[in-house]
Protein backbone atom coordinates (compact mmCIF):
# COMPACT_ATOMS: atom_id res chain seq x y z
CA UNK A 1 0.00 0.00 0.00
CA UNK A 2 1.01 3.07 -1.12
CA UNK A 3 0.31 6.22 1.64
CA UNK A 4 0.77 9.77 1.06
CA UNK A 5 4.04 9.09 3.38
CA UNK A 6 5.48 7.13 0.83
CA UNK A 7 5.01 9.25 -2.13
CA UNK A 8 6.78 12.10 -0.17
CA UNK A 9 9.65 9.90 0.91
CA UNK A 10 10.16 8.97 -2.52
CA UNK A 11 11.65 11.74 -3.90
CA UNK A 12 14.49 11.61 -1.28
CA UNK A 13 13.52 14.25 0.62
CA UNK A 14 13.29 14.42 4.13
CA UNK A 15 14.23 11.07 3.73
CA UNK A 16 17.66 11.48 5.19
CA UNK A 17 17.37 11.12 9.21
CA UNK A 18 20.86 11.07 10.31
CA UNK A 19 21.33 14.40 11.83
CA UNK A 20 18.38 13.95 14.31
CA UNK A 21 17.12 17.52 13.34
CA UNK A 22 14.31 17.94 11.61
CA UNK A 23 12.23 20.64 10.55
CA UNK A 24 8.87 20.96 10.64
CA UNK A 25 8.32 19.52 6.94
CA UNK A 26 10.14 16.53 7.39
CA UNK A 27 8.77 16.09 10.73
CA UNK A 28 5.26 15.95 8.95
CA UNK A 29 6.36 13.94 5.97
CA UNK A 30 8.23 10.76 7.62
CA UNK A 31 5.23 10.85 10.68
CA UNK A 32 2.69 10.55 7.76
CA UNK A 33 4.97 7.90 6.49
CA UNK A 34 4.77 5.93 9.65
CA UNK A 35 1.17 6.52 9.98
CA UNK A 36 0.80 5.16 6.86
CA UNK A 37 2.82 1.88 7.88
CA UNK A 38 0.64 1.43 10.98
CA UNK A 39 -2.37 1.67 8.71
CA UNK A 40 -1.02 -1.16 6.05
CA UNK A 41 -0.09 -3.51 9.29
CA UNK A 42 -3.74 -2.93 10.67
CA UNK A 43 -5.62 -3.18 7.44
CA UNK A 44 -3.36 -6.51 6.27
CA UNK A 45 -3.92 -8.06 9.21
CA UNK A 46 -6.78 -10.04 8.22
CA UNK A 47 -4.86 -10.83 5.12
CA UNK A 48 -2.00 -12.65 7.00
CA UNK A 49 -0.89 -15.48 9.09
CA UNK A 50 -1.63 -15.12 12.71
CA UNK A 51 1.67 -16.34 13.60
CA UNK A 52 4.28 -16.99 10.96
CA UNK A 53 6.62 -20.59 10.78
CA UNK A 54 9.69 -18.58 12.67
CA UNK A 55 12.71 -19.81 14.83
CA UNK A 56 14.29 -18.27 17.13
CA UNK A 57 17.81 -18.57 15.41
CA UNK A 58 15.86 -18.00 11.70
CA UNK A 59 15.11 -14.13 13.46
CA UNK A 60 18.62 -13.99 14.87
CA UNK A 61 20.14 -14.28 11.27
CA UNK A 62 17.41 -12.20 9.97
CA UNK A 63 18.78 -9.37 12.46
CA UNK A 64 22.15 -10.26 12.20
CA UNK A 65 24.21 -6.59 11.82
CA UNK A 66 26.82 -5.01 13.03
CA UNK A 67 26.16 -1.71 15.35
CA UNK A 68 25.82 0.88 12.34
CA UNK A 69 28.59 3.24 11.47
CA UNK A 70 26.05 5.13 9.32
CA UNK A 71 22.79 6.12 9.56
CA UNK A 72 19.64 4.56 6.90
CA UNK A 73 17.24 6.64 5.11
CA UNK A 74 13.54 6.53 6.60
CA UNK A 75 12.45 4.93 3.31
CA UNK A 76 15.04 2.21 4.08
CA UNK A 77 14.00 1.81 7.37
CA UNK A 78 10.32 1.61 6.55
CA UNK A 79 11.08 -1.10 4.00
CA UNK A 80 13.16 -2.81 6.83
CA UNK A 81 9.88 -3.12 8.69
CA UNK A 82 7.25 -4.12 6.04
CA UNK A 83 10.01 -6.75 5.25
CA UNK A 84 11.34 -7.77 8.60
CA UNK A 85 8.55 -6.76 11.41
CA UNK A 86 5.74 -7.55 10.23
CA UNK A 87 5.61 -10.98 8.70
CA UNK A 88 7.62 -12.01 11.86
CA UNK A 89 5.12 -10.73 14.46
CA UNK A 90 2.04 -11.96 16.04
CA UNK A 91 -0.81 -10.79 14.70
CA UNK A 92 -2.58 -9.08 17.55
CA UNK A 93 -5.62 -7.28 16.42
CA UNK A 94 -6.99 -10.04 14.41
CA UNK A 95 -9.89 -11.46 14.64
CA UNK A 96 -8.20 -14.66 14.52
CA UNK A 97 -6.36 -14.18 17.49
CA UNK A 98 -7.45 -15.85 20.57
CA UNK A 99 -4.41 -16.19 22.32
CA UNK A 100 -3.55 -14.42 25.86
CA UNK A 101 -4.87 -10.88 26.97
CA UNK A 102 -3.68 -8.20 24.35
CA UNK A 103 -6.54 -6.69 23.05
CA UNK A 104 -7.02 -4.92 19.72
CA UNK A 105 -5.84 -1.58 20.64
CA UNK A 106 -7.83 1.37 20.39
CA UNK A 107 -6.74 3.89 17.46
CA UNK A 108 -6.99 6.92 19.99
CA UNK A 109 -5.01 5.26 22.22
CA UNK A 110 -2.21 4.53 19.48
CA UNK A 111 -1.44 7.70 18.82
CA UNK A 112 -1.59 9.04 22.35
CA UNK A 113 1.26 6.54 22.75
CA UNK A 114 3.23 8.74 20.15
CA UNK A 115 1.81 12.28 21.42
CA UNK A 116 3.15 10.86 25.28
CA UNK A 117 7.07 9.89 23.43
CA UNK A 118 6.80 13.39 21.13
CA UNK A 119 6.42 14.91 24.56
CA UNK A 120 8.26 12.94 26.59
CA UNK A 121 7.43 14.05 30.01
CA UNK A 122 9.20 12.45 32.96
CA UNK A 123 5.55 11.62 34.98
CA UNK A 124 7.53 11.15 38.06
CA UNK A 125 6.99 14.55 40.13
CA UNK A 126 4.51 17.54 39.48
CA UNK A 127 6.80 20.07 38.57
CA UNK A 128 8.79 18.01 35.55
CA UNK A 129 5.45 16.92 34.31
CA UNK A 130 1.83 19.14 35.56
CA UNK A 131 -0.20 18.21 33.05
CA UNK A 132 0.61 14.42 33.28
CA UNK A 133 0.27 14.29 37.42
CA UNK A 134 -3.15 15.77 37.05
CA UNK A 135 -4.42 13.29 34.29
CA UNK A 136 -2.58 10.58 36.21
CA UNK A 137 -4.92 11.53 39.22
CA UNK A 138 -8.26 11.70 37.29
CA UNK A 139 -7.51 8.50 35.64
CA UNK A 140 -6.72 7.18 39.10
CA UNK A 141 -10.15 8.96 40.67
CA UNK A 142 -12.02 6.89 37.83
CA UNK A 143 -10.72 3.65 38.58
CA UNK A 144 -10.97 4.43 42.53
CA UNK A 145 -14.80 5.55 41.83
CA UNK A 146 -15.34 2.42 39.34
CA UNK A 147 -14.04 -0.06 41.84
CA UNK A 148 -15.66 1.49 44.94
CA UNK A 149 -12.80 2.25 47.08
CA UNK A 150 -14.25 5.35 48.77
CA UNK A 151 -12.30 9.08 49.14
CA UNK A 152 -9.52 8.09 50.56
CA UNK A 153 -8.27 6.40 48.06
CA UNK A 154 -5.44 6.27 45.91
CA UNK A 155 -3.11 4.65 43.57
CA UNK A 156 -0.61 4.84 40.74
CA UNK A 157 -0.11 3.25 37.27
CA UNK A 158 2.20 0.75 36.69
CA UNK A 159 3.82 -1.03 34.12
CA UNK A 160 1.40 -4.23 34.57
CA UNK A 161 -0.28 -6.86 36.99
CA UNK A 162 2.92 -8.02 37.96
CA UNK A 163 4.20 -4.99 39.17
CA UNK A 164 0.89 -4.12 40.76
CA UNK A 165 0.39 -7.59 42.39
CA UNK A 166 4.26 -6.90 44.06
CA UNK A 167 3.24 -3.55 45.32
CA UNK A 168 0.61 -4.87 46.97
CA UNK A 169 2.00 -7.53 49.21
CA UNK A 170 4.76 -4.92 49.50
CA UNK A 171 1.62 -3.03 51.03
CA UNK A 172 0.50 -5.97 53.09
CA UNK A 173 3.80 -6.50 54.72
CA UNK A 174 4.55 -2.96 55.81
CA UNK A 175 0.98 -2.45 57.24
CA UNK A 176 1.28 -5.88 59.48
CA UNK A 177 4.83 -4.73 60.65
CA UNK A 178 4.11 -1.30 61.27
CA UNK A 179 6.89 0.03 58.80
CA UNK A 180 7.72 3.07 56.21
CA UNK A 181 9.70 4.71 54.52
CA UNK A 182 8.76 7.72 56.00
CA UNK A 183 9.25 6.95 59.25
CA UNK A 184 11.60 4.22 58.95
CA UNK A 185 14.83 4.72 61.24
CA UNK A 186 17.72 3.77 59.46
CA UNK A 187 19.43 2.87 62.40
CA UNK A 188 16.68 0.11 63.57
CA UNK A 189 17.50 -3.78 63.62
CA UNK A 190 15.22 -5.24 60.30
CA UNK A 191 11.91 -7.18 61.12
CA UNK A 192 13.49 -10.19 60.46
CA UNK A 193 12.05 -12.37 62.88
CA UNK A 194 8.65 -10.22 62.73
CA UNK A 195 8.75 -11.22 58.81
CA UNK A 196 9.75 -14.61 58.72
CA UNK A 197 6.33 -14.96 60.84
CA UNK A 198 4.21 -13.78 57.89
CA UNK A 199 1.80 -16.00 55.56
CA UNK A 200 0.40 -14.83 52.05
CA UNK A 201 -2.83 -17.00 50.87
CA UNK A 202 -3.36 -17.29 46.97
CA UNK A 203 -5.23 -20.24 45.04
CA UNK A 204 -2.61 -22.70 43.26
CA UNK A 205 -4.39 -21.10 39.80
CA UNK A 206 -3.14 -17.44 41.03
CA UNK A 207 -0.79 -15.85 38.60
CA UNK A 208 3.04 -16.57 38.73
CA UNK A 209 3.66 -12.92 39.71
CA UNK A 210 2.53 -13.78 43.21
CA UNK A 211 5.63 -16.10 43.03
CA UNK A 212 7.83 -13.56 42.23
CA UNK A 213 6.37 -10.96 44.74
CA UNK A 214 7.45 -13.53 47.30
CA UNK A 215 10.91 -13.76 46.19
CA UNK A 216 11.17 -10.06 45.58
CA UNK A 217 10.26 -9.10 48.91
CA UNK A 218 12.87 -11.15 50.57
CA UNK A 219 10.51 -13.68 51.95
CA UNK A 220 11.05 -17.86 51.79
CA UNK A 221 8.84 -19.47 49.24
CA UNK A 222 7.03 -21.40 51.94
CA UNK A 223 5.50 -18.02 53.33
CA UNK A 224 2.96 -18.03 50.09
CA UNK A 225 0.33 -20.72 50.86
CA UNK A 226 -1.08 -22.07 47.51
CA UNK A 227 -4.35 -22.96 48.26
CA UNK A 228 -6.29 -26.22 46.22
CA UNK A 229 -9.65 -25.00 44.40
CA UNK A 230 -12.67 -26.27 43.79
CA UNK A 231 -14.51 -27.56 40.58
CA UNK A 232 -14.93 -24.16 38.97
CA UNK A 233 -11.05 -23.43 39.86
CA UNK A 234 -12.17 -20.66 42.53
CA UNK A 235 -9.94 -20.63 46.05
CA UNK A 236 -11.17 -23.21 48.49
CA UNK A 237 -12.92 -21.70 50.95
CA UNK A 238 -12.60 -24.26 53.20
CA UNK A 239 -8.91 -25.20 52.59
CA UNK A 240 -8.49 -21.23 53.39
CA UNK A 241 -9.57 -21.05 56.63
CA UNK A 242 -8.02 -24.11 57.54
CA UNK A 243 -4.80 -22.74 56.20
CA UNK A 244 -5.48 -19.51 58.29
CA UNK A 245 -5.96 -21.48 61.72
CA UNK A 246 -3.66 -23.93 61.33
CA UNK A 247 -1.31 -21.39 61.10
CA UNK A 248 -2.15 -18.65 63.54
CA UNK A 249 -2.28 -22.27 65.94
CA UNK A 250 1.60 -22.53 64.96
CA UNK A 251 2.36 -18.85 66.27
CA UNK A 252 2.73 -17.48 62.49
CA UNK A 253 0.77 -14.40 61.06
CA UNK A 254 -0.96 -14.75 58.40
CA UNK A 255 -0.88 -11.23 56.61
CA UNK A 256 -2.88 -11.29 53.64
CA UNK A 257 -5.24 -12.67 51.87
CA UNK A 258 -5.44 -12.12 47.94
CA UNK A 259 -8.63 -12.75 45.70
CA UNK A 260 -8.62 -13.62 41.94
CA UNK A 261 -10.76 -11.75 40.04
CA UNK A 262 -10.70 -13.30 36.44
CA UNK A 263 -7.67 -16.17 36.77
CA UNK A 264 -5.06 -16.37 33.09
CA UNK A 265 -6.13 -19.72 32.75
CA UNK A 266 -9.77 -20.25 33.14
CA UNK A 267 -11.07 -16.47 33.48
CA UNK A 268 -12.67 -18.24 37.04
CA UNK A 269 -13.24 -15.45 39.70
CA UNK A 270 -13.05 -16.09 43.58
CA UNK A 271 -15.87 -15.61 45.77
CA UNK A 272 -14.64 -12.69 46.56
CA UNK A 273 -16.90 -11.35 49.45
CA UNK A 274 -16.50 -14.25 51.22
CA UNK A 275 -12.88 -13.71 50.86
CA UNK A 276 -13.23 -10.31 52.34
CA UNK A 277 -14.87 -11.69 55.10
CA UNK A 278 -12.44 -14.04 55.96
CA UNK A 279 -9.78 -11.36 55.60
CA UNK A 280 -11.84 -9.08 58.17
CA UNK A 281 -11.78 -12.08 60.49
CA UNK A 282 -8.06 -13.07 60.41
CA UNK A 283 -6.81 -9.59 60.14
CA UNK A 284 -5.38 -9.79 56.79
CA UNK A 285 -4.27 -7.56 54.10
CA UNK A 286 -7.31 -8.05 51.14
CA UNK A 287 -5.78 -7.80 48.44
CA UNK A 288 -7.14 -8.96 44.33
CA UNK A 289 -5.97 -9.04 41.32
CA UNK A 290 -8.29 -8.14 38.72
CA UNK A 291 -5.97 -7.76 36.08
CA UNK A 292 -7.97 -9.43 33.61
CA UNK A 293 -11.46 -9.32 35.31
CA UNK A 294 -11.58 -5.56 36.61
CA UNK A 295 -13.01 -4.85 33.59
CA UNK A 296 -16.36 -5.94 34.08
CA UNK A 297 -17.06 -3.80 36.50
CA UNK A 298 -17.63 -1.34 33.51
CA UNK A 299 -20.72 -3.93 32.86
CA UNK A 300 -23.78 -3.06 34.69
CA UNK A 301 -24.88 -6.13 33.51
CA UNK A 302 -21.78 -8.46 34.45
CA UNK A 303 -20.29 -6.21 37.84
CA UNK A 304 -22.39 -8.85 40.27
CA UNK A 305 -19.53 -11.28 39.11
CA UNK A 306 -17.05 -9.47 41.40
CA UNK A 307 -19.04 -8.88 44.64
CA UNK A 308 -17.14 -7.86 47.14
CA UNK A 309 -14.32 -6.32 45.46
CA UNK A 310 -15.25 -2.70 46.98
CA UNK A 311 -13.79 -4.36 50.14
CA UNK A 312 -10.45 -4.72 49.08
CA UNK A 313 -7.63 -3.41 50.51
CA UNK A 314 -5.40 -3.49 46.87
CA UNK A 315 -6.40 -4.06 43.65
CA UNK A 316 -4.46 -4.78 40.60
CA UNK A 317 -6.29 -3.83 37.22
CA UNK A 318 -4.63 -4.18 33.70
CA UNK A 319 -6.07 -1.44 31.50
CA UNK A 320 -4.17 -2.78 28.68
CA UNK A 321 -6.33 -6.11 28.77
CA UNK A 322 -10.08 -5.65 28.72
CA UNK A 323 -9.59 -1.84 28.41
CA UNK A 324 -8.24 -1.94 24.87
CA UNK A 325 -4.70 0.24 25.20
CA UNK A 326 -1.52 -0.83 24.41
CA UNK A 327 0.66 -1.87 26.83
CA UNK A 328 2.15 -0.89 28.72
CA UNK A 329 -0.70 -0.02 31.11
CA UNK A 330 -1.22 -1.24 34.45
CA UNK A 331 -2.65 -0.35 37.78
CA UNK A 332 -2.92 -0.47 41.80
CA UNK A 333 -5.53 1.04 43.58
CA UNK A 334 -5.31 1.23 47.20
CA UNK A 335 -7.96 1.72 49.84
CA UNK A 336 -5.96 4.00 52.48
CA UNK A 337 -3.69 6.57 49.85
CA UNK A 338 -1.83 7.77 52.65
CA UNK A 339 -0.37 4.01 53.11
CA UNK A 340 0.67 3.72 49.83
CA UNK A 341 2.64 7.34 49.41
CA UNK A 342 3.97 6.27 53.57
CA UNK A 343 5.48 2.81 51.78
CA UNK A 344 7.20 4.81 49.07
CA UNK A 345 8.09 8.27 50.45
CA UNK A 346 11.81 9.47 49.30
CA UNK A 347 12.30 13.05 49.21
CA UNK A 348 15.62 13.67 46.94
CA UNK A 349 17.01 16.82 46.84
CA UNK A 350 17.18 17.12 43.14
CA UNK A 351 13.67 17.09 43.08
CA UNK A 352 13.09 20.44 44.62
CA UNK A 353 10.42 20.01 47.24
CA UNK A 354 9.32 22.99 48.42
CA UNK A 355 7.24 23.89 51.11
CA UNK A 356 3.52 23.62 50.45
CA UNK A 357 4.31 21.04 48.25
CA UNK A 358 3.11 16.75 48.86
CA UNK A 359 0.44 16.55 51.25
CA UNK A 360 -1.57 19.93 52.14
CA UNK A 361 -4.71 20.09 53.48
CA UNK A 362 -7.54 17.49 53.28
CA UNK A 363 -9.51 18.88 49.90
CA UNK A 364 -13.20 17.96 50.16
CA UNK A 365 -13.04 16.73 46.63
CA UNK A 366 -11.25 13.46 47.29
CA UNK A 367 -7.61 12.03 47.75
CA UNK A 368 -4.64 14.06 46.62
CA UNK A 369 -7.09 16.48 44.75
CA UNK A 370 -6.01 20.15 44.73
CA UNK A 371 -2.21 19.19 45.83
CA UNK A 372 1.16 18.50 44.46
CA UNK A 373 1.68 14.98 44.16
CA UNK A 374 5.19 13.35 43.15
CA UNK A 375 4.44 9.69 41.57
CA UNK A 376 7.32 8.19 42.28
CA UNK A 377 6.83 8.70 45.98
CA UNK A 378 3.67 6.35 45.33
CA UNK A 379 5.75 3.38 43.70
CA UNK A 380 8.91 1.56 42.80
CA UNK A 381 9.21 3.52 39.43
CA UNK A 382 11.58 6.75 39.17
CA UNK A 383 11.05 7.64 35.25
CA UNK A 384 7.69 7.08 34.75
CA UNK A 385 6.08 7.29 30.84
CA UNK A 386 3.08 9.59 30.53
CA UNK A 387 0.72 6.38 30.33
CA UNK A 388 -2.05 8.00 31.74
CA UNK A 389 -2.86 10.32 28.49
CA UNK A 390 -3.71 6.60 26.33
CA UNK A 391 -6.28 5.94 28.96
CA UNK A 392 -7.44 9.12 29.69
CA UNK A 393 -8.16 9.82 25.95
CA UNK A 394 -9.49 6.34 25.77
CA UNK A 395 -12.40 6.65 28.17
CA UNK A 396 -13.01 10.20 26.59
CA UNK A 397 -13.64 9.55 23.30
CA UNK A 398 -15.39 5.99 24.13
CA UNK A 399 -17.60 6.58 27.12
CA UNK A 400 -18.23 3.76 29.79
CA UNK A 401 -21.02 2.45 28.26
CA UNK A 402 -19.28 1.29 24.57
CA UNK A 403 -16.59 -0.04 27.13
CA UNK A 404 -19.65 -2.10 28.48
CA UNK A 405 -20.87 -3.19 25.65
CA UNK A 406 -17.32 -4.56 24.20
CA UNK A 407 -16.81 -6.42 27.45
CA UNK A 408 -20.41 -8.29 27.88
CA UNK A 409 -19.73 -9.22 23.61
CA UNK A 410 -16.57 -10.97 24.28
CA UNK A 411 -18.23 -12.47 27.08
CA UNK A 412 -20.88 -13.92 24.97
CA UNK A 413 -18.80 -14.55 22.28
CA UNK A 414 -17.04 -17.20 24.77
CA UNK A 415 -20.07 -18.58 25.77
CA UNK A 416 -21.21 -19.08 21.80
CA UNK A 417 -18.14 -21.36 21.18
CA UNK A 418 -18.44 -22.95 24.82
CA UNK A 419 -22.28 -23.78 23.34
CA UNK A 420 -20.96 -24.90 20.75
CA UNK A 421 -18.59 -27.02 21.72
CA UNK A 422 -21.11 -28.81 23.59
CA UNK A 423 -22.35 -30.36 20.26
CA UNK A 424 -19.34 -31.05 18.79
CA UNK A 425 -18.42 -34.64 18.83
CA UNK A 426 -15.04 -35.79 20.58
CA UNK A 427 -14.98 -31.83 22.33
CA UNK A 428 -15.17 -31.69 26.08
CA UNK A 429 -15.56 -28.49 27.99
CA UNK A 430 -13.30 -27.74 31.01
CA UNK A 431 -13.84 -24.45 33.52
CA UNK A 432 -16.52 -22.11 34.09
CA UNK A 433 -15.71 -20.09 31.02
CA UNK A 434 -16.76 -17.24 33.01
CA UNK A 435 -15.27 -14.23 31.43
CA UNK A 436 -13.81 -14.10 27.76
CA UNK A 437 -12.10 -17.47 27.93
CA UNK A 438 -13.30 -20.85 26.95
CA UNK A 439 -10.91 -23.61 27.56
CA UNK A 440 -11.87 -27.58 26.75
CA UNK A 441 -10.15 -30.68 25.30
CA UNK A 442 -10.11 -32.71 22.16
CA UNK A 443 -10.84 -36.28 22.86
CA UNK A 444 -10.78 -38.26 19.66
CA UNK A 445 -12.69 -41.53 19.73
CA UNK A 446 -11.03 -44.70 18.79
CA UNK A 447 -8.99 -46.99 19.73
CA UNK A 448 -7.92 -46.69 23.62
CA UNK A 449 -5.52 -43.95 24.55
CA UNK A 450 -3.95 -43.26 27.72
CA UNK A 451 -4.62 -39.73 28.98
CA UNK A 452 -0.85 -38.65 27.99
CA UNK A 453 -1.62 -39.42 24.35
CA UNK A 454 -4.32 -37.70 24.38
CA UNK A 455 -2.72 -34.65 26.23
CA UNK A 456 -0.11 -34.74 23.00
CA UNK A 457 -3.11 -34.78 20.76
CA UNK A 458 -4.39 -31.92 22.16
CA UNK A 459 -0.61 -30.36 21.84
CA UNK A 460 -0.51 -30.97 18.34
CA UNK A 461 -3.55 -29.84 17.59
CA UNK A 462 -2.53 -26.47 19.01
CA UNK A 463 0.84 -26.42 17.04
CA UNK A 464 -1.10 -27.30 13.78
CA UNK A 465 -3.32 -24.25 14.06
CA UNK A 466 -0.13 -22.29 15.04
CA UNK A 467 2.07 -23.34 11.80
CA UNK A 468 -0.74 -23.19 9.18
CA UNK A 469 -1.19 -19.74 10.64
CA UNK A 470 -5.31 -19.98 10.27
CA UNK A 471 -5.58 -18.95 13.98
CA UNK A 472 -3.74 -18.90 17.07
CA UNK A 473 -5.33 -19.56 20.95
CA UNK A 474 -2.66 -21.15 23.28
CA UNK A 475 -3.02 -24.47 25.39
CA UNK A 476 -2.50 -24.84 29.00
CA UNK A 477 -2.83 -27.34 31.87
CA UNK A 478 -5.91 -27.82 33.72
CA UNK A 479 -6.03 -31.24 36.31
CA UNK A 480 -2.93 -32.59 35.35
CA UNK A 481 -3.80 -32.41 31.58
CA UNK A 482 -3.53 -30.42 28.98
CA UNK A 483 -6.64 -28.32 27.69
CA UNK A 484 -6.82 -25.70 25.05
CA UNK A 485 -7.72 -22.27 25.82
CA UNK A 486 -9.19 -19.60 23.38
CA UNK A 487 -10.01 -16.10 25.06
CA UNK A 488 -11.93 -13.41 23.24
CA UNK A 489 -10.70 -9.59 23.59
CA UNK A 490 -11.45 -7.92 20.54
CA UNK A 491 -13.95 -5.73 20.03
CA UNK A 492 -14.32 -6.01 16.23
CA UNK A 493 -14.86 -9.79 16.76
CA UNK A 494 -18.11 -11.57 15.89
CA UNK A 495 -20.01 -14.65 15.55
CA UNK A 496 -18.82 -15.52 12.27
CA UNK A 497 -15.54 -15.32 13.97
CA UNK A 498 -16.32 -17.75 16.27
CA UNK A 499 -18.36 -20.39 13.44
CA UNK A 500 -14.61 -19.83 11.31
CA UNK A 501 -12.51 -20.59 14.31
CA UNK A 502 -14.90 -24.04 15.01
CA UNK A 503 -13.90 -25.34 11.28
CA UNK A 504 -10.40 -24.28 11.78
CA UNK A 505 -10.53 -26.89 14.97
CA UNK A 506 -12.51 -29.36 13.20
CA UNK A 507 -10.67 -29.42 10.52
CA UNK A 508 -6.83 -29.60 12.19
CA UNK A 509 -8.88 -32.43 14.26
CA UNK A 510 -9.23 -34.48 11.12
CA UNK A 511 -5.84 -33.82 9.88
CA UNK A 512 -4.90 -35.39 13.11
CA UNK A 513 -7.06 -38.29 14.34
CA UNK A 514 -4.87 -41.07 14.58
Amino acid sequence: MAGRGDDWLADGAGGDWQDGDWNDDEFRRVGYAFVDLMAEYLQGLEGRRVYGPVSPAGLDDLFAEDLPEEGATSADLLTECRAKIFPNSMAIGSRRYFGMMNPAPLPVAVFADALASAMNQNAASWRNAPAATAVEKRVIRWLCALFGLGDAAFGTLVPGGSFANITGLKLAMNRSLGRNLETWDPEDSPHLAATAQLRFYVSKQAHYSFRKAIDVLGLGHGQLRKIPVDGLFRIDLAALEAALQADRAAGLVPCCVIGIAGTTNTGSIDKLDKLADLAAAYGCWYHVDAAYGGAVMLSEKYRPMLRGIERADSITVDPHKWFYVPFEAGGILVRDGDLLRETFLVRPEYYMERRGDGVAAPDPRSFHMGERVNFFQYGLHGSRRFNALKLWLAVKSVGRRRFAAWVEKDIELARVLAGLLQHAPEFRLIGPNTLGICTFRWEPDGASRTPEQVDQLNRDLQELVEREGDAWFSHTILNGRVALRVNFENRQMRREDVLRLLSVLRRAADRLRP
